[in-house]
């Protein structure tokens, strides 16, 4: 997935940037060889037909007609805004998505700073962290389940989720039996769980005893008042984000944009082939040479045209199979690991 070629460029060396052109995985020629090759094989065919079968016959002035019509046909400037416009709009909804991955480390950071173990025995303690790790990852889990092709497969139902330890079977039922649709979004669901458990764990810092009087309480709670709201607000300002990313997901750029891009792009290739027929045969020449250097002089900008168009195809999603995706079973690994280091330390080491 993501190619990451930071520590090869890192000095701007002759070398070092001859060592990033030629990078094939995630590579401008792995994006566009196919349609060069078949640009190129157009060309060929419509000189060969032009040279060895038509040419000197009663078709070659309809031949040449149909070339010259294709002549005058102004579509640069036009394509070249309408690409400008399509991979702006792509990368900014790219950047945009990787702004709203929030990662777990504040919320367990946050949950093990005000915990407080006195209201806890021992072994519950230890239990709530690893529950509360669970959780995190869970939630993340059905997060890209809803938005990544990759996770989907993994994961492809709930009970699938049960086999590795990540969540237990009555998790697992709970979730199948709710009211929610099948299709509907399940991400927030562990969040709910999350602020159930440690609302359990909560005590208000005053009561009302028998009489009506406002007395401290004197049982330990998990947290204080204010830290309780902070967590509770954290979880909330966590799910936000990462809600957010369904939205880019289910609301993307109009169809209608992505295919005039598209179509325009594949067109201005064919109508650019017809031209470049008419440059030869009206050179006088007619040779495979000439052929080869109207290829060789038109083949930059058609490189440049495709790119565009290929660059804003692979980032308008940014969670499938590309080369240049974001790496979300990675993802789920790590934090996974993080949420163990910050709130199991002990199983880590044991682990270890």
């Amino acid at each position: 997935m993501t190619v990451n070629y930071s520590l090869d460029a890192a000095t701007a060396s002759a070398w070092a940037v001859i060592a990033v052109i030629f990078l094939w995985r995630g590579s401008l020629m792995k994006l566009v060889w196919r349609e060069m090759l078949g640009w190129t094989i157009l060309m060929a065919v419509l000189y060969a037909a032009f040279v060895w079968g038509l040419k000197g016959t009663e078709y070659e002035n309809y031949y040449k007609t149909m070339f010259d019509l294709t002549k005058e046909v102004p579509m640069d400037g036009t394509l070249m805004f309408l690409m400008s416009y399509m991979t702006y709009n792509s990368l900014t909804r790219w950047s945009e998505t990787f702004k709203c991955m929030a990662w777990p480390e504040n919320v367990a950071l946050i949950y093990r700073q005000y915990a407080n173990k006195r209201a806890m025995k021992p072994g519950e303690a230890r239990l709530m962290n690893q529950t509360i790790a669970r959780y995190l990852a869970i939630f993340y889990i059905l997060l890209f389940r809803d938005v990544c092709s990759d996770v989907r497969e993994m994961f492809p139902t709930f009970d699938d989720m049960v086999q590795p330890g990540i969540m237990t079977a009555d998790e697992a039922n709970l979730l199948q039996s709710s009211r929610l649709d099948r299709n509907s979004p399940h991400y927030w669901i562990p969040i709910d769980w999350i602020v159930t458990l440690v609302k359990s764990k909560y005590q208000p810092t005053y009561v009302y005893n028998r009489k009506g009087q406002r007395v401290r309480n004197k049982k330990e709670s998990i947290m204080t008042e204010l830290e309780y709201l902070k967590f509770i607000g954290e979880l909330n300002k966590f799910r936000g984000r990462l809600g957010d990313v369904l939205s880019y997901d289910w609301v993307p750029l109009p169809l209608a944009l992505f295919q005039t891009l598209t179509v325009f792009v594949y067109s201005t290739l064919v109508v650019n082939c017809f031209q470049m027929q008419t440059r030869i045969i009206t050179s006088g020449k007619s040779s495979v040479s000439e052929m080869f250097v109207e290829c060789l002089s038109t083949l930059p900008f058609n490189m440049l045209h495709l790119a565009f168009l290929r660059i804003s195809q692979v980032v308008i999603n940014p969670f499938g199979s590309d080369d240049d995706d974001f790496e979300t079973q990675y993802l789920i690994d790590r934090h996974i690991k993080v949420l163990n280091e910050i709130l199991c330390p002990e199983e880590t080491k044991k682990q270890k």
